[in-house]
Parts: C-alpha cells; structure tokens; sequence
C-alpha cells in the first residue's frame, strides 16, 4: 500500500510505502495500490472520492535498446530471407 498526501489541486506533496502508516489529521490523503508498470502522476480531485491518476513508467534506456536490438535482428533475419530467395532464382 502506498499512501499520498496531496494538495487541494491533486498535486502530490509525499508518498510513503509500508503499513501501519501515520494517517495525517486535516490534510488530505489516499491510500492506493500501485500497479506494476504504472506510476501515480496525480490526484483527481474533480470527483468524490479523489482517485489517483496513474501512468505508465517510461522505459528505460536498456528497454529501449533491447527492442531497437529486436527489431534491427527481425529485419537482418527477413533481408537475408530475401537474399537468399533472390539467389535461388537466379
């Protein structure tokens, strides 16, 4: 569980992770359950109760890469499919 104290504009002040947390008197606050992959980029204060906002975490640089690595290996693999098609005909 993952507690957020936040503003009256839904923008968040602390996070804090764990249980038996201190529930802060006169300020406001949600307890949400983050899910995997996402992120909370704010509270939805327009609606009763709040909720939070979540998006997803960006990808790193080595996620990046290893789907660049991918899909430069998928075209190598069909150009040299197309190659040796080529090669057979002539």
């Amino acid at each position: 569980m993952t507690r957020i104290i936040y503003d009256i504009t839904g923008q968040i002040i602390s996070q804090m992770q764990g249980s038996n947390l201190y529930k802060p008197v006169g300020v406001p606050y949600i307890d949400v359950d983050i899910p995997i992959g996402k992120y909370v980029k704010c509270i939805d204060v327009s609606v009763t109760p709040n909720v939070a906002v979540f998006e997803d975490l960006p990808k790193s640089e080595l996620q990046t890469l290893k789907e660049e690595n991918t899909e430069i290996k998928l075209a190598l693999a069909e150009l040299a499919e197309m190659m040796a098609g080529g090669s057979s005909n002539g």
